[in-house]
This record gives structure tokens, C-alpha cells and sequence, in this order.
């Protein structure tokens, strides 16, 4: 999977999900690899820290320089990165990017809110035409006005690489124009829901282009490839398109000028440190003068940040319970909102040739969930990954242990698994013809019933899944297999059940198109149309079934915000099952409290991947010193 700031790595991957309704496109995408999504927030940290902490202000905090643990620690050095979303190499487009660019509007999909930054405000004119209005407060750091047509040159020159790829099809965006200074015209090529349009266009919230606007509409540079993207020959364009992505321009090297309430102005081998703009329009929020992001040798904040050397960290937290003692006595949490799902994946066999699987029954899927005893888990978990409570229905653990959003209720009457309900599980299976004997599960062929795990020995849930499935009489065999192997058996249906795992970053974003109906389907191989018992919270189908096309109903709840598609497709993922959530991961940052105040809305706070960069931008946000 790539990451969220490296997007590009596989231009062809990435056009197919950036179709109608992607949602957060390819940053999302489920299971992308065997190993885990995100960092793995452990402290301790192996690796001391490299001269960034001398060079940066070590020793302690002052209230002139914020001081932020670098996320690109594995390799991007600050003299080698560039502020060109397009090319992935040694971008710097996430980091500083984010501190030095502004972006129009700001999404939470913890909330599923949009909150205006650049933009006053916007409107749908009709159901496939977004009208924005752009404030004139925001100036480039040279004191040259920002204008409308900033962000449509940039949103064109997007819409002409997804153009240029030969599996682009059916794109969300029809065009984008600049109607005057301050105000934008996106047409839509099919109906959506607002809150769907604004968090797919202006307040899109994955990868480098939802970090800010990078180009400069009157920049000789990206003026010059724009006006060639927009009216040269079909062989200029592919020229065009091939120095974009593979151009480092801007480098932060060479004195590059955004718009947000931070300017670059030193770039040292293990440090850049960014100075506050001030004549940003909410430069008042920040009470100290320098932000920089400090380099080391480990790419785990624990240790420079529990040691002082650094006042916050994007990601890492929180930690195993043996490393808590080591942290900061202001210690506070962001982002708290984040997390990663840590599913099982059955293959559901659906147009997989050569490999018989049991799972191609929605039952024996069910059987193995109900099996497994998530109790077994928790002494094991280390204060790190957390239960997944509740019945599967693809919603983040987060959002119903807050308990706000309406699906917490509709959860309670769906099916509960990993509870070691072995007589349920053992009706299913007979359902399907499967008898035991001599404490031994067979086939309805007559052989014994073996399930195949691919990967997985890391992780606790999957060792209990086991001895339970053992010890109900089913023969298991695990095998561990490399990276490409399990990328390449998974896309073809060579397995039984393997670990999973996404991000979990909101309601949603987990149901993208580019994620549910194509990848998750890709990989488990899941009947894509399906019957299942209604009403929604009755496996006993008291009302008969209802066919659900996943695909259908993921547009239909996007263009009409309808939230009882929402309750179907939930209901379809816990009788359909062909993945159960079992595990989260939180994903959150953290800061120094006893001498930073970070104060912005909660769905920023604790919902947007980049919230330390945010606060400080926003009208009623704000991060300032308060120490001594």
C-alpha cells in the first residue's frame, strides 16, 4: 500500500480509485500489504537520535520554536525534498508542505464534516455543480494575492494526469474553472450528496494534493506546463506529464513561497525550520516565531520525544503499557480519532479458479467468527491494539465507542461473533453439510476439514483464531510466506483465511468505491450481488432478502446522503462477512501539554491525519506556548 504522501508510486493503481466516489482514494485501500498500515507505535525506539536535537533547540522546550518529530525520517533528508505533489521522489509535500501550503476546506471523516479554511463558503447549485467562494485574505509569502485560479490550475493539472492513464475511466470530476478571483465552478459528472462533493474536491483529506494548493497559477514554471496540459498536441502533453512527475520543483531548497502561517527558511541535513508568516490571516493564533521538523536516525518518536527533544509527533502513540512511565508529564494525545483495523479475510472464493475454498458459504464464514474468542485476546493485547467490541459492520471502533454517530445503535441488534459460540458455529457448518467425528469436523465430501491461514504469526488474534479452531476440531496448518508471495496468492484466491489490515479513519471513508467494491473484493473474492435476510438486525430473514449490489448502493448513498444505505451495507458486511474485524490500532499523535496548547475543533483535534498543522491555520484554532 502506498503512503499516504508517497500516493503516486503506482500511477495505474492509483487511477483506478480515483473513480466516482472514491472516497480518500488509494490512501485507504484495505489489506495493501501483510504488514501493518501505519508505524508501529512502540517506544524505546532502537537508534539514539541523530544531531537534529542540538541542531533544532534540544535540551528543552522555549516558547520561540515548536519543535515536531520529522515523519519522514526513513530517508527523505530535507535537502533533497521538493514541493511537487505529482512526483512521489523524496517529496517534502506532507512535510513541511502542510505548515507551509493552505487548502480550501478542511473534511473530518471521524465526523464527516467539512470546516471552511481558504473557502468562506459553498453551495450545490444543482446535484452535479459545486459553487465555491475563495476568501481574499490569504496572500502568497512574496504578498501576492491568492486567487481562485491557484487552485483550479492545480485540479487541472490533476484531472490531465488522470486523463493520460489508459484505465482512467469514469472520473469524478468533470471540470473545474475559476468563474472570477474568488470564485470557483466544479462540475460533478454525476449526482452527489454535498457533503460528499466537498470532502472529494475542495476538502479532499489523502495524499499530497489534500495537503494544500502548490501551484502559483502566474509561476513561469507551472504556468508553462499548464498552458501546454491545456492546449498542446497530444505529444506535448505526454512530455508535460512525464516532467511533472518525475521533476523535483520546487525544491525547499530554493526559497519556495506558499501561503499558510508558516514560511521556510532554513534547511539543514537533519532539520527544516519554517518562521511564522505574518501576515497569514490567523497569524495571531501563534504566539511563538519557528516550526521545524527534526530529523533522527529511528523512526520511532518515543524516545526524543519522552527525552525533550522534541515538543510533539504526528503518529507513534500510544504505546505498550511498559513505556508509558517514559513519557513527558504533559503528555496529551491527538488524533485520537484515527485508527487501523485488524481484520480476518476469508476468501469467498467468488471467480477463483484452481483453489477450492470452504468459505465460498457465507455460513462456514460465520461459523469460524463465531469460533473464535476475542476474551482469549485482550490479556495479550500490550496497551497498544484494542478489541473490536462489537458485531462486524465496517464502521471504526472509534466512532461507536463515542457512541455519537447513529450506526452505535443499529449495531446492537446485528451479529455478535467471537464469542466461542460453538453451538451456533456447529449449526452452520451442519447446515452445510459438515458432520463431526470423533471430534473431528469433516467436509460434506467425507474428508477432514482443514482451513489454511497465510501469515498472521504476529499477531494475537490469529494465534487464538487457531488454538480455537483446533480445539473445536477443525485441522489447521499456518504458514508464513513473503511479501510477494501473499500479494500475489491473495489477488488469486490461494488461501483460507489471512490477517487484514486498513485504515479505520472514518464512516465514509471505509466505504469508498475504490476500496469496498473493488479492492476488499479483489482480495477476498466476494460475491459482488447477494441476497441477505431482512430486515436489517434479523439473520433469520423474517422478511425474506433483499439483493444487495455493493457497488449500487455505495452510489446511491453517496449521491443522496441517504444513511439507511449506510444501515444495508453495514447489515450486508455482517451476514456476507468476507472480512471480521476483530482488533483496532489508534493512530494518534502527541504533544507536550505542559508547555503547548493546541485548541481547535474536536473533529480536527482527533479526526484529520494532519491536525498539528491545522490548529494553527483556522479561524477559531490555535497552537501557542504556555510555558514558563
Amino acid at each position: 500500500m502506498p503512503d499516504s504522501s508517497d500516493w503516486r508510486s503506482d500511477t495505474s493503481s492509483r487511477r483506478r480509485f480515483l473513480k466516482m466516489g472514491t472516497v480518500g482514494g488509494a490512501a485507504l485501500l484495505a489489506g495493501c500489504s501483510n504488514q501493518n498500515t501505519t508505524p508501529a507505535p512502540e517506544g524505546g525506539g532502537g537508534g539514539g537520535a541523530g544531531t537534529a536535537g542540538n541542531s533544532a533547540g534540544g535540551g528543552g522546550s522555549s516558547g520561540n520554536r515548536f519543535r515536531v518529530f520529522d515523519p519522514l525520517t526513513s530517508g527523505a533528508t530535507p535537502t533533497e525534498r521538493h514541493f511537487n505533489p505529482w512526483n512521489p521522489s523524496q517529496t517534502g509535500c506532507w512535510h513541511p508542505g502542510a505548515a507551509v501550503f493552505d487548502r480550501l476546506a478542511v473534511y473530518s471523516p471521524t465526523k464527516n464534516e467539512a470546516y471552511p479554511l481558504m473557502a468562506e463558503s459553498w453551495e450545490m447549485s444543482d446535484d452535479t455543480t459545486l459553487e465555491v467562494t475563495i476568501s481574499d485574505q490569504w496572500t502568497w509569502h512574496n504578498g501576492d494575492q491568492f486567487v481562485a485560479q491557484d487552485w483550479v490550475m492545480q485540479q487541472q493539472i490533476e484531472l490531465a494526469i488522470q486523463a493520460s492513464g489508459e484505465e482512467e475511466s469514469d472520473p469524478l470530476v468533470n471540470s473545474v474553472e475559476a468563474v472570477d478571483d474568488q470564485h470557483i465552478r466544479i462540475k460533478l459528472n454525476d449526482p452527489l450528496s454535498e457533503i460528499f462533493a466537498v470532502q472529494n474536491t475542495i476538502g479532499i483529506y489523502n495524499g499530497n494534493l489534500a495537503r494544500g494548493v502548490f501551484t502559483k497559477h502566474d509561476d513561469d514554471q507551472w504556468s508553462e506546463w499548464h498552458d501546454k496540459l491545456m492546449n498542446g498536441s497530444e505529444e506535448e502533453k505526454s512530455t508535460v506529464i512525464e516532467e511533472i512527475t518525475t521533476t523535483k520543483y520546487p525544491k525547499i531548497t530554493d526559497d519556495p513561497i506558499g501561503h499558510g502561517p508558516f514560511q521556510v527558511s532554513e534547511v539543514g541535513d537533519d532539520v527544516v525550520v519554517m518562521t511564522k508568516y505574518e501576515d497569514h490571516p490567523h497569524s495571531d493564533n501563534i504566539n511563538f516565531e519557528e516550526f521545524s521538523l527534526n530529523l533522527f536516525s529511528t523512526n520511532k518518536p518515543t524516545q526524543p520525544y519522552s527525552t525533550g527533544q522534541v515538543d510533539a509527533a504526528h503518529k507513534g502513540f500510544p504505546v505498550k503499557d511498559d513505556v508509558k512511565k517514559q513519557l513527558p508529564e504533559g503528555h496529551k494525545l491527538f488524533r485520537e480519532g484515527r485508527s487501523s483495523n485488524k481484520l480476518f479475510a476469508f476468501n469467498c472464493g467468488h471467480g477463483v479458479e484452481g483453489y477450492d475454498t470452504p468459505f465460498e458459504s457465507p455460513n462456514v464464514r460465520k461459523a469460524v467468527a463465531h469460533v473464535f474468542d476475542r476474551e482469549q485476546v485482550k490479556s495479550l493485547l500490550q496497551g497498544v491494539n484494542r478489541m473490536f467490541e462489537w458485531a462486524p459492520c465496517r464502521v471504526p471502533g472509534k466512532v461507536l465507542r463515542a457512541g455519537e454517530h447513529e450506526s452505535t445503535e443499529w449495531v446492537k441488534d446485528f451479529t455478535l461473533y467471537g464469542q466461542n459460540n460453538t453451538e451456533r458455529a456447529t449449526q452452520l457448518l451442519e447446515q452445510e453439510g459438515y458432520s463431526k467425528e470423533n471430534g473431528t469436523w469433516m467436509t460434506p465430501d467425507g474428508e477432514k476439514f482443514t482451513l489454511n491461514i497465510m501469515n498472521g504469526a504476529d499477531r494475537p488474534d490469529i494465534s487464538v483464531l487457531k488454538r480455537n479452531l483446533t480445539e473445536f476440531g477443525i485441522d489447521v496448518t499456518q504458514e508464513q510466506v513473503d511479501d510477494a508471495t501473499f500479494d500475489e496468492r491473495r489477488m488469486n484466491g490461494e488461501y483460507d483465511i489471512m490477517p487484514d489490515g486498513s485504515s479505520a479513519n472514518g464512516v465514509t471513508a471505509l466505504w469508498s468505491l475504490g476500496l469496498v467494491a473493488d479492492w476488499v473484493q479483489s482480495i477476498t473474492h466476494y460475491k459482488p450481488e447477494r441476497e441477505v435476510p431482512m430486515p436489517v438486525g434479523d439473520p433469520e430473514g423474517s422478511s425474506g432478502t433483499k439483493t444487495i449490489n455493493v457497488e449500487e448502493h455505495i452510489r446511491k448513498w453517496q449521491q443522496t446522503g441517504d444513511s439507511q444505505y449506510h444501515k444495508e451495507l453495514m447489515w450486508w458486511w455482517n451476514q456476507i462477512l468476507p472480512e471480521a474485524e476483530m482488533m483496532y490500532q489508534p493512530d494518534a499523535g502527541a504533544y507536550n501539554s505542559t508547555n503547548w496548547k493546541m485548541d481547535v475543533r474536536d473533529g480536527i483535534l482527533n479526526g484529520v491525519d494532519d491536525a498539528l498543522y491545522i490548529a494553527p491555520k483556522m479561524k477559531d484554532g490555535t497552537l501557542r506556548y504556555v510555558g514558563d
